[in-house]
């Protein structure tokens, strides 16, 4: 799970922003003694779900962008050492352009606690370090650095490291200037385990989502396995339970007929590139339907009616497309991030989503960024689990948080929110520049 998350001279960051994912001393709720909003790890409280507001162009999709940062820099292998790395600093200082943009990354792994911060510009990676965080001490685990003058990527390993002398000089003579230390992994035969962690760790368990990219028809468990029956049962009866009328699904294999021109075109590759386009289109992958059952009422021609889920509302298959997310997120203990969410499903039923993943949930987490108020009336929402993104007059981005003894327990969060601007994540309207913006148009 990730505990915070700090980045310097990056997009509209300017000086160093630290956003928190530690629950604060929120006052006890009956909700919390079955649905608790964070897991503690190294006695400290993490919360399962956080959310980020802000107005248009606040800074809230940019501050997740680290995240991918992070994984393009620590996961992408580059195999020269002129490749160009992404780097986009603060674009409104001299200073800013030509120095390092930085994150610093705190995050819990199978009991222990670390600190991984990493420093590059377009150029190369000119600063990486890991330290192993035990409750106020922090122990250093390696640190690498770029000298510019000579040309030469330095690294030093620390004994808590206990990385044996074959495995630290061919990390130091095959690590390019603009890969970081922790890919070494994925390129070389180096099998040290605390590299390994750490590298699966940003490979596997950080994941961007975009639910509409959700293949519902080969993604829905169908009863292959025991864990899938399991799995599908659970999603029928969610469904169920927030009445939308289908009972259950079936997902049958389908055949799909190719464009005659594209077979023709297939043939008269060579032999490899045919093989790597139809592993693109994944032309050689089984296709499936769903189909849904609903149930009907007691005097119809049948009892149970089978419908496409093509033909589903929107809403339902966004449901369908969350859980399967939740679940991801769930068994495999990965922190989710969905950007800029809206959602078109009820809100009762968006609760209720919300509600069983935080109920379920042990070592993962989801990140929601959005502008929606409405969610803030859900009884699942902690107050100290809203972060607010502000961009002041110099462009600069700022991150805050509810002052919790400013906002009395039985107050409506929603109302505190969309209506007391206190930290200004209300977009202020002109109305007189309206009106005569309004006039202009007119006049043309």
């Amino acid at each position: 799970m990730v505990e915070s998350l700090s980045v310097t001279n990056f997009y509209c960051f300017k000086e160093r922003t630290t956003i928190s994912f530690v629950a604060k001393k929120e006052r006890n709720r009956i909700l919390d003694n079955e649905f608790c909003g964070f897991s503690a790890k190294n006695k400290i409280n993490i919360l399962k779900l956080i959310y980020l507001l802000g107005n248009n162009g606040s800074g809230k999709s940019k501050i997740l962008y680290a995240f991918s940062a992070l994984k393009y820099l620590i996961t992408d292998i580059r195999e020269r050492d002129d490749e160009l790395l992404k780097y986009k600093p603060f674009a409104f200082d001299d200073v800013c352009l030509s120095t390092p943009s930085k994150i610093e990354i705190v995050y819990h792994i199978d009991g222990r606690r670390f600190l991984y911060v990493i420093e590059w510009d377009k150029y190369a990676i000119h600063g990486e370090s890991l330290k192993e965080l035990k409750g106020k001490n922090e122990v250093e685990l390696f640190r690498r650095w770029y000298d510019g003058e000579d040309e030469l990527v330095k690294v030093d390993f620390m004994p808590r490291m206990q990385i044996n002398d074959d495995e630290a000089y061919l990390i130091r003579t095959t690590l390019l200037k603009n890969n970081s230390l922790l890919s070494v992994i994925a390129k070389t035969n180096i099998s040290h385990n605390l590299i390994k962690s750490q590298f699966s760790f940003f490979s596997n368990c950080i994941q961007k989502v975009v639910l509409r990219n959700i293949d519902l028809n080969e993604e829905l468990p169908d009863d292959s396995s025991e864990h899938n029956r399991q799995l599908k049962k659970v999603i029928c009866s969610f469904l169920k339970s927030v009445d939308t009328n289908i009972m259950s699904y079936e997902r049958l294999k389908v055949d799909v007929e190719y464009p005659l021109d594209l077979l023709n075109k297939l043939k008269s590759l060579p032999e490899k590139e045919q093989l790597e386009l139809r592993a693109l289109l994944r032309m050689d992958d089984d296709k499936h339907i769903i189909n849904t059952f609903h149930r009907l009422e007691k005097n119809a021609a049948t009892r149970r009616g089978r419908l496409p889920l093509a033909e589903q509302s929107e809403g339902t298959k966004e449901i369908l497309r969350l859980l399967l997310v939740l679940n991801d997120a769930i068994k495999n203990k990965k922190t989710i991030i969905i950007d800029d969410y809206s959602s078109g499903i009820q809100r009762d039923t968006l609760n209720r989503i919300l509600k069983f993943f935080i109920g379920a949930s042990n070592d993962s987490q989801l990140i929601i960024s959005t502008q929606d108020y409405s969610l803030l009336d859900f009884d699942v929402i902690r107050r100290d689990a809203i972060r607010f993104l502000v961009k002041d007059d110099a462009a600069e981005a700022h991150v805050d948080s509810i002052n919790l003894s400013l906002l009395h327990k039985n107050s409506s969060l929603r109302h505190y929110v969309s209506k007391m601007n206190l930290y200004k994540q209300i977009p202020e309207m002109n109305d007189e520049l309206f009106n005569e913006l309004l006039l202009l148009y007119k006049s043309l």
